[in-house]
């Protein structure tokens, strides 16, 4: 997981839910996927807070671990 993310190049981040299998991950992220999408297609500054920041909500979110991001402004 962490070689494919450092061969990203785009603005991204990585976090993996607790307890899921690669699978399961497609019901269960939450409204992550929405909120980057969100932000990314109709800059919704409310639905960036989930990744940017000092502190994003996902960095704290005890559901997911092995958080990173990496976004250039």
């Amino acid at each position: 997981m962490r070689k494919m993310y450092d061969k990203i190049t785009s603005p991204k981040i990585m976090a993996r839910r607790t307890g899921m299998t690669h699978d399961d991950m497609l019901y269960k992220a939450e409204g992550y996927v929405t909120a980057w999408f969100m932000w990314q297609l109709q800059g919704d500054a409310e639905a960036a807070k989930a990744f940017t920041g000092d502190n994003p909500e996902i960095m704290q979110n005890n559901l997911y671990q092995d958080q990173k991001i990496d976004i250039i402004f």
